[in-house]
């Protein structure tokens, strides 16, 4: 019994006790969860209804693209950047159509990173295509910017979405 009123006491004392900041954000400005449905929104519009001027601000200098998805599609190695810099995107963004991206739910705000689910359906199969993208973001402009996004998706959906097909030999 004594054991169980210890793990008691020493629980409701966690519990009083103010959060302890992560090792390295001491001193970090952390996102509100609005200036995260913030960055969330512009995520969208960049993918929905991409205008280059939301890039150039929105985007930080040394932003970066991540996607084993979109690198299985462009032929790419996986595991390594897709759009390694903010000119890159900007260039395949211009070339590429808008697709209606859904923000199913914002998962988890975590200081500067957003964890967001979405969906897309369009194309020939009009399938809903679901992905993940974690947004890693900075405030050294003045204002928050997205650094680094990094999106996976349901790709075989996208395929047959934007007119392909797949066989599969299993």
């Amino acid at each position: 019994m004594k054991f169980a009123t210890a793990l008691l006491a020493l629980a409701s004392s966690a519990l009083a006790a103010p959060p302890t900041p992560l090792a390295g954000r001491e001193d970090k400005e952390c996102m509100t969860r609005a200036e995260a449905a913030d960055m969330v929104e512009i995520y969208r519009k960049l993918i929905a209804e991409y205008k280059a001027e939301d890039c150039e601000k929105y985007c930080a200098a040394d932003f970066v693209d991540n996607s084993d998805s979109i690198n299985s599609f462009l032929d790419q190695p996986l595991g390594g950047p897709t759009f390694a810099t903010k000119e890159i995107f900007m260039e395949a963004q211009l070339s590429n159509p808008p697709f209606p991206v859904v923000v199913d739910s914002i998962a988890a705000v975590d200081c500067d990173v957003v964890a967001l689910r979405w969906h897309a359906t369009f194309g020939e199969a009009m399938k809903p295509s679901k992905g993940i993208t974690i947004l890693t973001n900075t405030k050294e402009a003045g204002y928050w910017q997205i650094k680094v996004i990094d999106v996976e998706f349901n790709s075989l959906t996208w395929l047959l979405d934007m007119g392909g097909n797949y066989t599969w030999d299993g």
